[in-house]
C-alpha cells in the first residue's frame, strides 16, 4: 500500500512541476491544485503535516486567485459589450 501512495506523490510532484511551465495563469494553478490536492493524500498516509499545510494553503490562495481572475474576466466582459 506505500507504493500506491508513493506513487500518488511523485505524480502529485509532477503536476507541480509541469504548472511551473505553463504560460496560462489559469492552467498553472489548476495543475498547481491537482499537485497540491495528491500530495495531501499523500502527506495523510504519511503524517507528514508541515507538507498537508502547505498544500492546503496553496489550493486556498489558487482558488481565491482563480475566483477573482474569473470575475476580473467577467466584469471586463461587460465593460466591453457595453461600450
Amino acid at each position: 500500500m506505500d507504493l500506491f501512495f508513493e506513487i500518488i506523490g511523485y505524480i502529485g510532484s509532477i503536476f507541480v512541476l509541469t504548472s511551473m511551465m505553463m504560460t496560462s495563469l489559469k492552467w498553472l494553478r489548476i495543475a498547481n491544485m491537482l499537485g497540491s490536492l495528491m500530495s495531501i493524500i499523500y502527506s495523510l498516509y504519511f503524517g507528514a503535516y508541515p507538507i498537508l499545510t502547505l498544500n492546503i494553503a496553496l489550493i486556498i490562495i489558487n482558488t481565491v486567485k482563480l475566483v477573482r481572475a474569473q470575475r476580473a474576466a467577467r466584469a471586463n466582459e461587460k465593460t466591453v459589450t457595453e461600450a
